[in-house]
């Protein structure tokens, strides 16, 4: 069986189940006919970008990148609108003020997102400086940031 084909095959089984390991991901191929060694799986589990992501149940199961930024959209919109203080485009920066403590959860989750525009940020206690590569980019991330104030 070719690659494309098996790579296929996971791509469905990890979409429609809960898979936490290589060995139920091996076990799950087999009952589908598709015999392979660990090393296959894994990589295969490297060319699909799969992640390890919370389960329902509290483990970590696999998922693909796409999911795993939904899950950290979901607790940036929870998060402006428990900690978030003021939004200000300054030129090519957007300052971020927060509650007391909150300011690094807010760089830790821009960090993880690709925002078009965003070079990086800097944190302290109750400040988060989104540093942009443009004053229109500043202008985009600070509208995308006060559309989860809604």
């Amino acid at each position: 069986m070719s690659k494309e084909i098996r790579l296929q095959v996971i791509t469905k089984l990890i979409s429609e189940n809960e898979i936490k390991t290589q060995e139920e991901l091996s076990q799950m191929l087999s009952n589908n006919g598709l015999h392979v060694t660990q090393a296959t799986i894994s990589r295969d589990i490297r060319a699909l970008k799969l992640i390890k992501v919370p389960s329902k149940d509290g483990c970590l199961k696999y998922s693909f990148e796409m999911e795993n930024s939904f899950i950290i959209l979901e607790k940036l919109e929870h998060k402006v609108k428990d900690a978030l203080v003021s939004l200000e485009v300054i030129n090519y920066f957007v300052m971020m003020k927060t509650l007391p403590g909150h300011a690094h959860s807010f760089g830790a989750l821009l960090d993880s997102l690709e925002l078009e525009g965003k070079a990086g940020t800097i944190c302290g206690n109750d400040t988060c400086l989104i540093i942009c590569r443009s004053h229109q980019a500043a202008l985009s991330i600070k509208q995308q940031i006060e559309n989860y104030q809604r």
